[in-house]
């Protein structure tokens, strides 16, 4: 919550004028912004490229721009819409669901952490949860790996919070169904 009053209190600021807070938040978010940028596309030029014209672009806009209600997820939208513009004039799709978000990947930072027999566990969660459907792993994506809210999730997808919701439920339930009882632990700590 804290996090989120900063970011509101930089924003203002940015759209007041001052140039030090747009380099505020593209040093809070550059990072984030890649790496949900990467879901869609692995060239790092074109993201980087991506990236520093959204900024641009905020920064140019900023006497027009509204307060959003999450930073966060309004920088998420805008970066995946012009990813989406650059890549392809098709609206948003299953297939281009599918293309973007490919695979559930995991940081090196959690293969060295973790025993032999955690990372075997772990590559099995994986296989699981890519073999959910492609919305339901963008919202699991999404709600755990970028720790968005409901509300948030709903403004990125372009959905309401409660299918956020249901698709969340669905996939714990497949995730519950499919998933062998000796590795429960596992999977409430990646949920948790």
């Amino acid at each position: 919550m804290q996090a989120a009053q900063n970011d509101l209190i930089i924003w203002k600021q940015m759209i007041s004028g001052d140039e030090k807070s747009l380099g505020k938040l593209m040093h809070l978010y550059y990072t984030a912004l890649l790496g949900y940028g990467y879901k869609f596309v692995k060239n790092d030029d074109f993201l980087k490229d991506c990236i520093q014209d959204l900024f641009i672009d905020i920064w140019n806009k900023r006497a027009r721009l509204a307060i959003p209600d999450s930073i966060k997820a309004y920088l998420f939208v805008s970066l995946k819409r012009r990813i989406e513009r650059n890549i392809s004039r098709e609206p948003y799709t299953e297939e281009l669901a599918d293309r973007l978000f490919p695979h559930v990947e995991f940081s090196p930072e959690w293969w060295l952490i973790r025993e032999e027999s955690v990372a075997l566990k772990t590559r099995n969660m994986a296989d699981l949860l890519n073999s959910l459907p492609k919305r339901q792993r963008e919202v699991v994506y999404l709600k755990y790996y970028e720790e968005m809210s409901r509300e948030e999730i709903s403004m990125v997808l372009s959905i309401t919070p409660q299918t956020v919701s249901n698709l969340l439920q669905l996939a714990y339930a497949y995730l519950r169904k499919h998933w062998k009882t000796s590795a429960i632990g596992l999977l409430l700590l990646l949920l948790s």
